[in-house]
């Protein structure tokens, strides 16, 4: 089933009647993409010894902060992720079940570059905690819980889609925390620290 369902999306972005301009659009996005990818990796790479030379301790500090990044990509995904659309017109005449049309539309997603692209931040910055000595277990825990909230922000976001008070209100809210904590009245991070 999985298989034919990616085959008829193959096949649809071949056909479509406007291929070359949708072509040129993913070159660039591509590219884009690619750039990206490498400032992750530079950042998740030297990341650590930034944070080292500036007198910090890299892995709480980085944990500090988690909930601002977290909010921030929620955000992010919500105005740049493309949502998961399936033509299901052709569909309708097959005995195809509803759940499995829905599980692929969802399934897609997981392979979005919104959740790929955080690999190349994470994966070089835990490679570098365990070159330094930190505990193996721990820091791999870590990690994995970090993607997993990272795919728990793309299904928040698919839920989301089109309820725009609602991501607005979070944001305000994420935002006054950010700036009482600027400004040195609430520090909503030394909460939030021993949850990540």
């Amino acid at each position: 089933m999985l298989k034919h369902f990616m085959n008829l999306q193959w096949k649809g972005f071949f056909r479509t009647a406007s291929f070359q301009t949708n072509m040129i659009l993913k070159i660039f996005m591509i590219l884009g993409g690619l750039y990206f990818i490498g400032i992750f990796t530079m950042t998740g790479i030297g990341g650590f010894y930034l944070l080292e030379k500036a007198g910090l301790e890299p892995l709480e500090t980085v944990n500090r902060f988690m909930i601002y990044f977290l909010f921030g990509d929620l955000t992010l995904r919500y105005f740049l992720q493309k949502m998961p659309v399936i033509n299901i017109k052709p569909l309708l005449l097959l005995p195809f079940n509803k759940k499995k049309i829905v599980n692929f539309a969802l399934g897609k997603t997981a392979i979005s570059y919104f959740n790929i692209v955080h690999a190349f931040l994470f994966i070089p910055f835990t490679i570098i905690l365990l070159m330094e000595g930190y505990d193996p277990l721990g820091v791999t825990t870590w990690l994995l819980s970090i993607i997993f909230m990272l795919y728990i922000n793309n299904f928040i976001n698919i839920f989301l889609n089109d309820i725009l008070v609602t991501v607005v209100i979070a944001a305000t809210i994420v935002a006054g925390l950010g700036a009482l904590h600027w400004y040195g009245y609430f520090n909503v991070t030394d909460y939030t620290l021993p949850f990540f």
